[in-house]
């Protein structure tokens, strides 16, 4: 077994394949990998793609008389996307004796698909629904994905922060859905600064999210989930602002008074990894 980055902002596992298994249509599982299968013969689901729905497959355990932990009744899904020899399935486990499978193209294409539709999310509410399904495609649980779309945003461009046209002189758009659900989420409406926050009447957390740098657009590194109180500070306060190498803001002086500012992203992990196992 070998860990390499991944391209996505996800971790994952693959199994090479062997031209030997291809020609018999099974998928042998590396030893590596056993104990995320059963001990004993038995029948196995295996979702194909981004479907849950799996279909039954012959399962044989390390344990047998051929020494190797196997999935059978592969032939079909072998041939339908032509797997050559050296080729990588992405093996998921969803549940027990209940696994899916994708070609590692088909699952990387699914991600990137999948999040070029979160971006353009109209409201809260699509954005919320289109994370929860880059969740179940790739088997995360719904704030870890939260978290690793974060990550993915945050190494975005930085772009020139856009303005409507309303009838009389010019107004600045307001944030994209996506990225006031994913703050949302992260920070639960919680000040970067104080940490204070409230619930409003319906239910829903109130808070303000403050531009750093006022022309500069929606990037991540721009932006702050503040309580009114620091936003005004950001805005009438004598104010000096200190940023990291990287572009985050690390600490702000509100009229000489140091603040320190709390970023999720320092609990996210830097890169994220594909796990290549071999037979």
């Amino acid at each position: 077994m070998k860990t390499i980055e991944s391209k996505i902002p996800f971790n994952y596992k693959t199994i090479k394949t062997t031209q030997s298994r291809i020609d018999k249509g099974l998928l042998a599982i590396p030893v590596s990998l056993i104990d995320y299968f059963p001990k004993n013969k038995t029948k196995v689901y295996i979702a194909f793609g981004p479907s849950l729905k799996g279909s039954p497959k012959t399962f044989t355990p390390y344990t047998s008389s051929s020494r190797e932990c196997r999935i059978g009744g592969m032939r079909k899904f072998y041939e339908d996307f032509q797997i050559k020899d050296g080729d990588e399935l992405v093996v998921q486990l969803l549940d027990d004796k209940k696994y899916r499978i994708f070609t590692e193209r088909q699952f990387e294409e699914s991600v990137k698909t999948m999040e070029e539709a979160l971006d353009k999310s109209k409201d809260e509410k699509e954005a919320g629904y289109k994370l929860k399904k880059i969740s179940e495609v790739t088997n995360s649980d719904f704030r870890e994905t939260v978290l690793n779309e974060y990550f993915r945003l945050s190494k975005s461009e930085f772009e020139k922060r856009k303005y409507n046209k309303p009838w009389i002189g010019m107004r600045k758009e307001g944030i994209p859905a996506t990225i006031r659900k994913i703050l949302t989420e992260i920070y639960g409406g919680k000040c970067q600064i104080t940490q204070f926050g409230f619930l409003m009447r319906n239910g829903k957390s109130y808070f303000d999210i403050h531009h750093i740098k006022p022309d500069l657009g929606d990037h991540l590194k721009n932006l702050l989930v503040v309580c009114p109180n620091i936003h005004a500070l950001f805005t009438y306060a004598h104010l000096q602002q200190y940023f990291d190498e990287e572009g985050w803001l690390r600490r702000v002086k509100f009229n000489n008074e140091e603040c320190n500012i709390i970023h999720i992203i320092d609990k996210i992990p830097k890169q994220f990894e594909k796990e290549i196992h071999f037979l």
